[in-house]
């Protein structure tokens, strides 16, 4: 296949980075141009140490001609609001140049724009992009994503909730009448690399620490989600905690199920939803999903039991967040917006794609 020119936009942040790392294995892929506003005309050793020696690359500020001029995909890793207008300006200008951009932050993901203020603190500046982006949770927007100029990139805690729910909302299996109650837990590289005093070592070793109880900004993301998945009004409470390791999360999700729904056909309609998704992993029978099992990978590792005694189903899902809830996710949706293998660049892709998903 023909290889397709990449850019970089917030290469600094570790999203940023975990992308150049794992671009580098993509046989489809020449990095072409990283922005760096905050370390424009470095070696990108200087951003990420662990690189020494291996890139030639060197990042600049950001240029609109430029990136018209050298990308055909442009990841952008900016932090939440931050590059809002000017994101939206870019992808104006190239419309015609049809690059496709595939952008990792929240800018592009929650449809209704007056909710931008209350969860973001910002005022969305461009309705019709918000319209036009799809989703990009890949396991369930495949066929929208392949044609999309546009992907929003899911949040991670979305990402690990609605991968480890989605047969159950697509089946109706729920009762949209009882919220969602999801407890979360998420290594300390969530926070990405600003300095922040409450997850310096002193604070976060051998510690776990509620945050954002019931007014996280993934909250109305997942709401969203499982609303189209089931096509009725979801209520959902996120309690998110962060946790004494680096890289992954584990949540647990709680749910009511209608009733005289067969639980017996659980197992199954799993089964059948995800025997095409190698990205996915289901755990039946004995073992759970654990933190030490999906790190450094881009799978989503998934086990559903039911309590007959309060009627409930108990979801427990787990991925590496800065690869399967950030930058594997987002690879993994220029796979498909260009044509390749879903699994390419990504970590054991020789051996997914030997499976012929």
């Amino acid at each position: 296949m023909e290889k397709v020119r990449v850019g970089i936009i917030g290469v600094y942040g570790m999203a940023g980075g975990m992308l150049l790392k794992l671009l580098s294995n993509h046989k489809f892929v020449d990095i072409t141009l990283l922005v760096s506003d905050s370390f424009p005309d470095k070696n990108v050793e200087c951003l990420h140490k662990s690189l020494k020696n291996l890139f030639p690359y060197k990042t600049i500020r950001y240029d609109t001609a430029e990136i018209i001029k050298k990308c055909d995909v442009v990841f952008l890793a900016k932090p939440h609001g931050k590059f809002l207008k000017k994101a939206c300006s870019l992808i104006n200008q190239a419309k015609e140049k049809k690059i496709k951009f595939i952008d990792l932050s929240a800018d592009f993901r929650l449809k209704n724009a007056n909710l931008y203020p209350q969860w973001y603190n910002v005022t969305h500046s461009d309705e019709s992009l918000l319209q036009k982006a799809v989703y990009g949770l890949s396991e369930i927007n495949a066929e929208k994503i392949k044609n999309a100029s546009l992907v929003a990139n899911p949040g991670c805690y979305p990402t690990c909730v609605l991968l480890g729910v989605a047969p159950l909302f697509i089946n109706k299996f729920i009762d949209p009448a009882e919220r969602v109650i999801v407890d979360a837990h998420c290594g300390v590289s969530g926070a990405g690399r600003k300095l922040i005093e409450s997850n310096l070592a002193m604070e976060v070793e051998e510690n776990i620490k509620p945050y954002k109880v019931a007014v996280h900004p993934h909250m109305p993301e997942m709401e969203q989600e499982l609303g189209y998945l089931m096509q009725e009004n979801i209520s959902v409470l996120f309690v998110p905690h962060v946790s004494s390791f680096k890289c992954g999360m584990l949540i647990t999700t709680y749910l009511k199920l209608r009733k005289n729904i067969p639980v017996e056909k659980i197992d199954d309609i799993y089964n059948k939803f995800y025997q095409d998704k190698p990205f996915v992993r289901l755990y039946q029978g004995e073992g759970y999903p654990e933190i030490q099992n999906i790190q450094g990978t881009n799978f989503c590792d998934i086990k559903v039991i039911f309590d007959q005694k309060t009627n409930t189903c108990i979801v427990i899902s787990s991925i590496d967040n800065l690869i399967k809830g950030a930058s594997g996710q987002a690879i993994q949706n220029m796979n498909l917006m260009c044509g390749f293998d879903q699994a390419e660049g990504l970590p054991y892709a020789n051996i997914l794609k030997k499976r012929n998903y």
